[in-house]
């Protein structure tokens, strides 16, 4: 077994602290934008995966179209969760230089 030197183990568990600091700051100001029905239906969701707005074409809000209007809503926060997953996948990526679930 290789001899471990504790105090460079420590030095650079510290950088990684650092980056992941920096990440972890980079990532509270990440704002995603999802989409469905071409645009007509988009959410906002900041960098903790808080949604902060939902934004409706008036087409839309025709009592007609509920069921297609509430369709289009939840597919619209999950694109940006998935897209909020993904801008938080790629800051612990540059941070680290390790894929992180």
């Amino acid at each position: 077994m290789e001899n471990m030197n504790f105090s460079d183990l420590f030095k650079n568990l510290g950088g990684m602290k650092s980056k992941m600091d920096e990440a972890k700051r980079k990532i509270e100001r990440i704002t995603v934008t999802g989409e469905a029905g071409a645009g007509m239906v988009s959410a906002k969701m900041d960098g903790s995966g808080k949604l902060t707005s939902v934004t409706v074409d008036e087409r839309l809000l025709d009592a007609k179209e509920k069921e297609m209007l509430e369709e289009l809503i939840t597919s619209a926060v999950n694109d940006a969760q998935s897209r909020m997953k993904e801008a938080v996948a790629h800051e612990i990526r540059s941070a680290t230089g390790m894929d992180m679930p």
